[in-house]
């Protein structure tokens, strides 16, 4: 069997007919760190959502735990935090119900909850700090805590593999903290993980492999680009490719 989670071959991919990515070629092998970088509009976001299946491609072939991505149907090992919204979206839903949702690929449809899920609930919100906040309404919460929420959710399906857009994007240093002891777990756990950043500050010791796009192309592909400050703050490029490239 491959060792590979994510294989993604002459990609071609975007948005009402207008292509993001252009024949890409992008690999995720078990285990691995794996951080997204690249300028605002360089297709970070774009390629884990291929990488889901929510973008369609105009060209290539994908696969997930070597399964092409329309036949795949084993989600409970993919874990998805999408870039910070509201987490409640208006609707009036307590932290639980939040991250109870991600239970819902692990049960046939229709089945009520049992104790397993419920405790799993439990322990998911208790990874991220939240386990006294589970009868709160999500929308009471911090934009930091409501993150916090959604990466419970995602761990709540007991993933193989955490994709992550953007998951802490402008939440204070505590908040940071504890989503980097969750990366760390997982990790320690034998999952994989790929996480789209603009800044990587604590999460940096982390990172296996660095892959840096740049107007929908990847530029590089190796170890974290030495272009950060003291605090290990990822330094923008602006797509400027040749810069990438050095």
């Amino acid at each position: 069997m491959s060792s590979l989670i994510v294989e993604l071959e002459g990609i071609c991919a975007g948005y009402e007919g207008r292509d993001i990515l252009h024949d890409l070629d992008f690999q995720v092998e078990h285990g691995a760190a794996v951080a997204l970088l690249g300028a605002n509009g360089s297709g970070k976001s774009t390629l884990v959502r291929t990488v889901l299946g929510l973008v369609p491609a105009s060209e290539g072939t994908r696969k997930l735990f070597d399964v092409p991505v329309h036949k795949f149907r084993r989600w409970e090992r993919v874990g998805y935090v999408p870039q910070r919204l509201g987490a409640g979206g208006g609707v009036p839903a307590t932290v639980a119900e939040v991250v109870a949702a991600g239970r819902l690929s692990r049960r046939r449809l229709l089945w009520p909850s049992t104790a397993a899920d419920r405790r799993i609930v439990t322990e998911s919100l208790d990874r991220v700090g939240l386990a006294d906040h589970k009868a709160k309404a999500v929308s009471q919460l911090s934009g930091g805590q409501q993150q916090r929420v959604l990466i419970a959710r995602a761990l709540a399906a007991q993933p193989d593999l955490l994709i992550m857009d953007e998951p802490v994007a402008g939440v204070d240093a505590q908040n940071q903290e504890v989503f980097t002891q969750v990366l760390t777990d997982h990790l320690q756990q034998g999952g994989t993980f790929i996480l789209v950043a603009h800044e990587l500050g604590p999460v940096e010791p982390l990172i296996t492999r660095a892959v840096v796009l740049s107007q929908g192309a990847i530029v590089h592909d190796g170890a974290v680009p030495p272009l950060s400050d003291a605090a290990g703050h990822h330094v923008h490029a602006h797509d400027d490719l040749e810069l990438w490239s050095r």
